[in-house]
């Protein structure tokens, strides 16, 4: 019997035990703002004996039975949560990690993977057509930077509130060319 995917709730046994990880695949796409089509979990980690030890004893608390054929650095599992796929991965987890970022998905802050990684590996893996969504959303990304000036570092405090204002200004500058430049004036 399949059980109902719970992505938090394995995200969060994750985190009690202390793992490591990077989140890929749907969960990760969908944290970048993708469609939210999850049927499982996709978490890359390091592969060091300490942390495959967390993550056996996550495995146990989610009650999770190995599914499939398990290829090298790579297993499915079947958890009391759903589905869950870990990729372990040699050196190159240190840039994935870096590149990420920590996000808030609805209580569980978990490092997700960057878009860029999140393509790559879409295409390393032959869903090219997810990778060409994901590039889809960057490009409409970038188009809204174009179209209401550079995003504000989020460093500055409070960023929301200042790209928030930025885009008040560049729409106002926008209305007043296009009143006063074209002729149009507003008549009261």
């Amino acid at each position: 019997m399949a059980h109902p995917i719970e992505p938090l709730r394995m995200l969060a046994t994750l985190r009690s035990h202390g793992v490591s990880f990077v989140l890929v695949g749907g969960v990760a796409s969908a944290a970048h703002g993708g469609p939210i089509a999850i049927d499982d979990v996709d978490i890359c980690i390091p592969q060091d004996r300490d942390n495959l030890r967390k993550v056996s004893l996550a495995l146990q608390q989610l009650g999770a039975q190995p599914i499939g054929e398990d290829e090298a650095h790579r297993s499915s599992y079947l958890t009391n949560a759903g589905r869950l796929d870990v990729i372990e991965m040699g050196t190159s987890f240190a840039g994935l990690y870096e590149r990420g970022c920590d996000e808030d998905l609805g209580g569980v802050v978990a490092r997700v993977a960057s878009m860029a990684d999140l393509m790559e590996l879409n295409r390393r893996s032959g869903d090219l057509a997810n990778a060409a969504h994901l590039a889809a959303l960057v490009g409409n990304a970038e188009e809204d930077i174009d179209e209401f000036g550079p995003a504000l570092d989020e460093r500055d405090w409070p960023g929301w509130l200042q790209r928030l204002w930025t885009a008040f200004e560049n729409v106002d500058a926008f209305l007043t060319r296009k009143i006063y430049e074209d002729g149009n004036q507003i008549r009261s």
